[in-house]
């Protein structure tokens, strides 16, 4: 009887009126809310950011009220270092405000890759491979009867002989160095008592070509190796003898001569 009594008082209808106002006012409000929140009605054109700097790229998208995302980066030595080479989406879709646009970027600092390319390699193949590791390279010719038509070294731009396992910056320029035959004749030089140095050296400007090495002993430090002396080379050595432009010479190493003791005073000195 109470509860009837409750169900038809004016206490009861007034307070069901009240949770039925709020309740729609609250469904009104929420809807409000969620619709500015998720801003399903805006739509915004996606403004072109390619070509310009990341900085000045994530400042337009974000004016537009997009959000940039750098996805990814790759290298070119003719790129703009942080430059946008793409955008997903494109320049000009119409999207949702908030959405994500995915940059990609030119790094600044070139990858590191391998050379990969030895002494009596092909030289169509060592082309090949430095076109594709992305290293611009020059050819000289050096005269060989062993490496003709072949890779003989790969050097820097300093000069400086790069081995396969070197990593080097992509991009990097080089010298591909290729032997070709010679029946020039050249003098044979004497190196048996020069220093490793200067034996090279005069190799160099003979135009002949280093063959094997053997070494009598073992070197310690660069210094070892650069003023080690030659005890003997192959082919010997005789007055007037001449060799073929490019002929290959074994050389053998011994230890560098001591250097005199400043302490030790020779019979000469008082």
């Amino acid at each position: 009887m109470r509860m009837l009594r409750f169900i038809f008082s004016r206490t009861f209808w007034v307070q069901l009126g009240l949770a039925l106002v709020l309740g729609v006012l609250g469904f009104i409000v929420m809807n409000v809310m969620l619709r500015g929140f998720t801003r399903h009605s805006e739509r915004i054109a996606v403004p072109s950011v390619v070509g310009i700097h990341m900085d000045e790229a994530a400042m337009a998208l974000e004016a537009a009220g997009l959000k940039p995302v750098i996805m990814d980066s790759l290298y070119s030595a003719k790129g703009q270092p942080g430059g946008v080479v793409e955008q997903d989406p494109a320049s000009g879709v119409e999207v949702k405000g908030t959405r994500n646009v995915y940059l990609t970027v030119f790094r600044s600092t070139p990858p590191s890759e391998r050379l990969e390319v030895e002494e009596g390699m092909d030289a169509g193949v060592a082309r090949i491979l430095l076109d594709v590791k992305g290293f611009p390279f020059r050819e000289r010719y050096e005269p060989s009867q062993e490496l003709a038509g072949l890779v003989m070294r790969v050097e820097n731009r300093k000069g400086e002989a790069k081995g396969p396992e070197d990593r080097l910056a992509k991009g990097e320029s080089l010298v591909l160095v290729i032997g070709q035959t010679s029946s020039e004749p050249v003098d044979l030089p004497d190196l048996v008592g020069m220093s490793r140095t200067a034996g090279l050296s005069k190799l160099k400007q003979s135009r002949l070509s280093l063959g094997s090495t053997r070494w009598l002993f073992e070197a310690v430090d660069r210094t070892d190796s650069s003023e080690a002396i030659i005890a003997s080379q192959l082919p010997a050595y005789t007055s007037g003898r001449q060799v073929q432009e490019g002929t290959v010479i074994d050389l053998t190493f011994g230890a560098p001569l001591a250097a005199p003791d400043p302490s030790v005073k020779t019979p000469e000195q008082p």
